[in-house]
Protein backbone atom coordinates (compact mmCIF):
# COMPACT_ATOMS: atom_id res chain seq x y z
CA UNK A 1 0.00 0.00 0.00
CA UNK A 2 1.52 3.09 -0.98
CA UNK A 3 1.56 6.23 0.94
CA UNK A 4 -2.30 7.49 -1.32
CA UNK A 5 -3.93 4.87 -0.43
CA UNK A 6 -3.89 5.16 3.36
CA UNK A 7 -6.06 7.51 5.20
CA UNK A 8 -4.25 10.10 6.93
CA UNK A 9 -5.51 11.67 10.27
CA UNK A 10 -7.81 14.46 9.82
CA UNK A 11 -6.49 18.15 10.34
CA UNK A 12 -7.67 20.26 13.40
CA UNK A 13 -11.18 21.92 13.32
CA UNK A 14 -9.26 24.95 13.97
CA UNK A 15 -6.53 24.06 11.05
CA UNK A 16 -9.73 23.71 8.53
CA UNK A 17 -10.56 27.33 9.66
CA UNK A 18 -13.74 26.23 11.82
CA UNK A 19 -14.29 27.08 15.52
CA UNK A 20 -14.60 24.44 17.45
CA UNK A 21 -14.84 23.57 21.02
CA UNK A 22 -11.66 24.03 23.06
CA UNK A 23 -11.97 20.92 24.97
CA UNK A 24 -14.41 18.34 26.41
CA UNK A 25 -15.72 20.01 29.92
CA UNK A 26 -18.43 17.48 31.77
CA UNK A 27 -20.59 14.94 31.75
CA UNK A 28 -23.72 15.04 33.29
CA UNK A 29 -25.47 11.37 35.49
CA UNK A 30 -29.05 11.29 36.11
CA UNK A 31 -30.05 9.11 39.04
CA UNK A 32 -32.87 7.90 41.41
CA UNK A 33 -33.22 10.29 44.02
CA UNK A 34 -31.24 8.64 47.23
CA UNK A 35 -28.31 7.10 45.10
CA UNK A 36 -26.64 11.03 44.24
CA UNK A 37 -24.13 10.48 47.39
CA UNK A 38 -23.46 6.94 46.62
CA UNK A 39 -23.00 8.24 42.73
CA UNK A 40 -20.56 11.00 43.63
CA UNK A 41 -18.66 8.72 46.30
CA UNK A 42 -17.60 6.80 43.58
CA UNK A 43 -16.49 9.10 41.37
CA UNK A 44 -14.78 10.84 44.09
CA UNK A 45 -13.34 7.33 44.67
CA UNK A 46 -11.82 6.28 41.09
CA UNK A 47 -11.04 9.89 39.92
CA UNK A 48 -9.23 11.16 43.18
CA UNK A 49 -11.56 14.03 42.43
CA UNK A 50 -13.14 16.17 44.96
CA UNK A 51 -16.69 17.87 45.10
CA UNK A 52 -17.26 21.08 44.47
CA UNK A 53 -20.55 21.19 45.29
CA UNK A 54 -23.00 18.63 46.66
CA UNK A 55 -26.04 18.31 48.22
CA UNK A 56 -28.96 15.42 48.49
CA UNK A 57 -30.67 16.23 44.65
CA UNK A 58 -27.37 17.10 43.46
CA UNK A 59 -23.41 17.18 42.82
CA UNK A 60 -20.63 17.88 40.74
CA UNK A 61 -16.76 16.85 41.52
CA UNK A 62 -13.35 17.80 39.32
CA UNK A 63 -10.01 16.58 39.76
CA UNK A 64 -8.21 19.29 37.60
CA UNK A 65 -8.54 23.25 37.65
CA UNK A 66 -11.89 22.17 35.72
CA UNK A 67 -14.88 23.40 38.09
CA UNK A 68 -16.50 20.08 37.57
CA UNK A 69 -15.70 16.70 35.29
CA UNK A 70 -18.59 14.62 36.33
CA UNK A 71 -22.13 16.11 37.91
CA UNK A 72 -24.82 13.85 38.83
CA UNK A 73 -28.10 14.87 39.03
CA UNK A 74 -31.33 12.98 40.74
CA UNK A 75 -34.20 13.37 38.78
CA UNK A 76 -37.91 11.91 39.94
CA UNK A 77 -39.19 9.04 38.25
CA UNK A 78 -35.31 7.94 37.27
CA UNK A 79 -35.55 4.41 36.78
CA UNK A 80 -33.47 1.69 37.29
CA UNK A 81 -30.44 0.95 34.46
CA UNK A 82 -31.53 -1.92 31.65
CA UNK A 83 -29.34 -3.07 29.73
CA UNK A 84 -29.40 -2.93 25.43
CA UNK A 85 -30.51 0.27 25.15
CA UNK A 86 -29.36 3.03 23.16
CA UNK A 87 -27.21 5.82 25.13
CA UNK A 88 -24.12 6.11 26.08
CA UNK A 89 -21.88 3.08 26.59
CA UNK A 90 -18.91 4.84 28.52
CA UNK A 91 -16.76 7.56 29.46
CA UNK A 92 -13.05 7.37 29.67
CA UNK A 93 -10.20 9.00 31.08
CA UNK A 94 -6.33 9.22 30.16
CA UNK A 95 -4.05 8.37 32.57
CA UNK A 96 -0.18 10.19 32.03
CA UNK A 97 1.28 6.53 31.92
CA UNK A 98 1.25 2.82 32.75
CA UNK A 99 2.76 3.47 36.13
CA UNK A 100 -0.35 5.94 37.56
CA UNK A 101 -2.72 3.52 35.58
CA UNK A 102 -1.20 0.72 37.94
CA UNK A 103 -1.09 2.79 40.97
CA UNK A 104 -4.95 3.65 40.39
CA UNK A 105 -6.07 -0.42 39.70
CA UNK A 106 -4.35 -1.62 42.80
CA UNK A 107 -5.72 1.46 44.98
CA UNK A 108 -9.67 0.71 43.43
CA UNK A 109 -8.60 -2.84 44.44
CA UNK A 110 -8.28 -2.27 47.97
CA UNK A 111 -11.61 -0.39 48.03
CA UNK A 112 -13.55 -3.23 46.49
CA UNK A 113 -13.90 -1.90 42.93
CA UNK A 114 -12.26 -3.98 40.62
CA UNK A 115 -12.89 -3.31 36.33
CA UNK A 116 -15.24 -5.65 34.29
CA UNK A 117 -13.17 -6.04 31.55
CA UNK A 118 -9.42 -4.95 30.62
CA UNK A 119 -7.92 -5.04 27.40
CA UNK A 120 -5.26 -3.55 25.17
CA UNK A 121 -6.61 -2.03 22.00
CA UNK A 122 -3.68 -1.64 20.51
CA UNK A 123 -3.70 2.47 21.07
CA UNK A 124 -4.60 1.88 24.38
CA UNK A 125 -4.44 0.07 27.58
CA UNK A 126 -7.62 -0.10 29.24
CA UNK A 127 -9.56 -1.22 32.12
CA UNK A 128 -13.73 -0.82 32.30
CA UNK A 129 -15.55 -0.63 35.70
CA UNK A 130 -19.35 0.19 36.10
CA UNK A 131 -20.64 2.86 38.45
CA UNK A 132 -23.18 2.32 41.05
CA UNK A 133 -25.77 2.92 37.90
CA UNK A 134 -23.81 0.85 35.55
CA UNK A 135 -23.24 3.52 33.79
CA UNK A 136 -19.67 1.99 32.45
CA UNK A 137 -16.57 4.10 32.67
CA UNK A 138 -12.90 3.51 30.96
CA UNK A 139 -9.71 4.14 32.56
CA UNK A 140 -6.65 4.03 30.41
CA UNK A 141 -3.31 5.14 29.08
CA UNK A 142 -2.25 5.78 25.38
CA UNK A 143 0.07 3.16 24.34
CA UNK A 144 1.12 5.33 21.51
CA UNK A 145 2.43 8.93 21.44
CA UNK A 146 0.13 11.77 20.03
CA UNK A 147 2.83 13.06 17.44
CA UNK A 148 2.71 8.60 16.01
CA UNK A 149 -0.98 7.66 15.96
CA UNK A 150 -1.18 8.20 12.21
CA UNK A 151 1.94 6.07 11.61
CA UNK A 152 0.21 3.88 14.60
CA UNK A 153 -2.74 3.27 12.00
CA UNK A 154 -0.95 3.13 9.10
CA UNK A 155 1.39 -0.06 10.09
CA UNK A 156 -1.66 -2.57 9.79
CA UNK A 157 -2.14 -3.83 13.41
CA UNK A 158 -5.48 -2.19 14.23
CA UNK A 159 -6.78 -2.91 10.52
CA UNK A 160 -5.86 -7.15 11.34
CA UNK A 161 -7.98 -6.83 15.05
CA UNK A 162 -9.77 -3.67 15.34
CA UNK A 163 -10.56 -4.67 18.76
CA UNK A 164 -7.78 -6.04 20.69
CA UNK A 165 -6.62 -8.54 23.27
CA UNK A 166 -7.84 -9.01 27.01
CA UNK A 167 -5.31 -8.63 29.99
CA UNK A 168 -4.90 -9.93 33.40
CA UNK A 169 -4.29 -6.73 35.62
CA UNK A 170 -2.55 -8.56 38.46
CA UNK A 171 -0.07 -10.15 35.90
CA UNK A 172 0.30 -6.76 33.68
CA UNK A 173 0.98 -4.62 36.63
CA UNK A 174 2.92 -7.05 38.31
CA UNK A 175 5.46 -7.22 35.54
CA UNK A 176 5.10 -3.69 35.98
CA UNK A 177 6.33 -3.62 39.35
CA UNK A 178 9.27 -5.88 39.27
CA UNK A 179 10.90 -3.91 36.73
CA UNK A 180 9.65 -4.35 33.28
CA UNK A 181 9.84 -1.76 30.72
CA UNK A 182 6.52 0.38 30.19
CA UNK A 183 6.95 0.69 26.76
CA UNK A 184 7.11 -2.68 25.87
CA UNK A 185 4.30 -3.42 28.36
CA UNK A 186 2.06 -1.45 26.22
CA UNK A 187 2.79 -3.35 23.11
CA UNK A 188 -0.18 -5.09 22.35
CA UNK A 189 0.28 -9.00 23.13
CA UNK A 190 -0.24 -11.42 20.10
CA UNK A 191 -3.59 -12.91 20.48
CA UNK A 192 -7.39 -13.09 19.02
CA UNK A 193 -9.49 -10.31 19.82
CA UNK A 194 -12.48 -11.96 22.66
CA UNK A 195 -16.05 -12.26 20.95
CA UNK A 196 -18.12 -9.06 21.36
CA UNK A 197 -20.63 -10.83 23.27
CA UNK A 198 -18.07 -10.91 26.34
CA UNK A 199 -17.84 -6.92 26.71
CA UNK A 200 -19.58 -5.63 29.29
CA UNK A 201 -23.28 -4.46 28.52
CA UNK A 202 -24.97 -1.47 29.72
Amino acid sequence: MDGSQVAKMPETAKARGKIAPAKLAHVVLKTPPGRVTMMLDWYKKVLEAEAMYENEGFGFVSYDNEHHRVAVIGFPGTGEHIDGHAGMHHMAFTYANLHDLAHTYNRLKGEGITPEFCINHGPTTSMYFFDPDKNQVELQVDNVPEEKFAEYFENGEFTENPIGVKFDPDELFGRLAAGEPEADLLQRPAGAPPPLDEFPQN
